[in-house]
């Protein structure tokens, strides 16, 4: 049996078109500041938005991150060349969330601005940097 995903292209540019039209990435003026976490509480949910690698080699990817209470998330990413998942558990240290392993380290920091939240995800993994600006997802 063969299945086709072709049907999925048009929702999957829709996803990547509507998460590039939003631009949460603070800028030096602009009215978001960082708030600490000092409790996984004031991350968890389901958090979405487009991933970047750095140096850019690619198209940006759509990426969801789901975070418990207890700091364990999960994350997928979709690319073209298919689907990119994975998990963990994180851990509190300074007011950011971070997870830290040898082949790498992912810290997400915490903004709010004008009752909105967005959290910045910046990932290192085998030398390669990933970069996200999530916002809730809906």
């Amino acid at each position: 049996m063969r299945i086709s995903i072709r049907p999925l292209f048009p929702l999957l540019a829709l996803l990547a078109v509507l998460g590039a039209c939003t631009n949460t990435t603070p800028p030096a003026t602009s009215p978001w500041s960082e708030v600490g976490i000092s409790d996984f509480r004031n991350i968890a949910g389901q958090w979405e938005g487009l991933m970047r690698r750095i140096p850019e080699m690619r198209n940006d990817d759509w990426v969801q991150v789901a975070i418990r209470d207890d700091g364990m998330y999960e994350f997928k990413s979709y690319r073209t060349i298919g689907v990119l998942s994975g998990r963990g558990q994180l851990t509190l240290n300074q007011g950011k969330a971070i997870r830290s392993t040898d082949q790498g380290q992912l810290t997400f920091i915490l903004y709010e601005a004008n009752g909105a939240r967005m959290l910045r995800a910046r990932a290192t993994k085998e030398g390669i940097e990933y970069a996200s600006d999530l916002t809730p997802a809906k």
